[in-house]
């Protein structure tokens, strides 16, 4: 559930705020997302269909720095579709960024991770085995968890936009209070499916414990600006699941 505060985000005169400019880019990104997800997990779908599987397929790529840097922004763009409300979120979100600057380093510039569990396990032929689990399983499930995180973030923003300084229940938001930070978990779920790594392991449990926190205190937050109407809306919808672990408490 979050509260709209994109009313002043157009000028009298018509022309766009600097809220308006972050959040065009933010949608670009998310677009640009969207799009390379599904392009990876097609392509992949398509080698393995017709069996064109061969050795520089099977080769973790390496080097590619540009590659790096593009991803890392279109992966970090559709931040700019979240609110920042609370000195937390930019701790959770640094959390993210680093997450995603990992990902795409080991992905693109230096496979860290295969060298490391190929040293300490002995296995000679890691690098192709995890390439055939990246095309098989990897890129397919993974881009379709992180697709729907990243539509979960836009789709609440759609939200908060229409909501303009008041309560946004309507939507996404009548099925989950939070539902960009389930968003930002499954993108980086998808991830962790598509590419894991050593520190994406480690590092997503922490995200995890952050952003329900940081939901914790934004509710906390919520209910001083809106008092009763939002312990309403938060007694019959659930918080990051679409579900009730249990039903005689509104807090998850």
């Amino acid at each position: 559930m979050r509260a709209g505060r994109m009313g002043d985000s157009v000028r009298p005169e018509g022309r766009p705020t600097g809220r308006t400019l972050v959040s065009a880019v933010a949608l670009g990104g998310a677009a640009l997302a969207v799009a390379s997800l599904f392009i990876g997990a097609g392509h992949s779908l398509i080698l393995l269909t017709q069996g064109r599987m061969n050795d520089g397929l099977l080769a973790i790529s390496r080097g590619r720095w540009g590659l790096v840097a593009g991803s890392v922004a279109v992966f970090l763009a559709f931040l700019g579709l979240i609110p920042v409300r609370l000195r937390r979120d930019w701790r959770a979100h640094g959390v993210y960024a680093a997450f995603v600057v990992s990902l795409f380093a080991e992905m693109f510039g230096f496979p860290l991770t295969a060298y490391f569990l190929s040293a300490a396990l002995g296995l000679t032929l890691f690098e192709r085995q995890f390439m055939l689990y990246m095309y098989r399983v990897g890129m397919p499930l993974g881009s379709l968890i992180s697709a729907v995180g990243v539509l979960l973030v836009v789709l609440g923003w759609r939200e908060v936009y229409r909501a303009r300084g008041s309560l946004a229940t309507d939507g996404v938001y009548r099925y989950l209070r939070h539902p960009q930070y389930l968003g930002i978990l499954l993108v980086t779920a998808g991830w962790l499916v598509h590419w894991p790594t050593l520190p994406g392991v480690v590092m997503w449990p922490v995200l995890v414990v952050l952003y329900y926190r940081l939901s914790r205190s934004e509710e906390a937050y919520l209910a001083r600006e809106f008092g009763e109407a939002y312990r309403a809306y938060a007694s019959r919808t659930p918080m990051l699941l679409p579900v009730r672990l249990r039903a005689s408490t509104h807090s998850r």
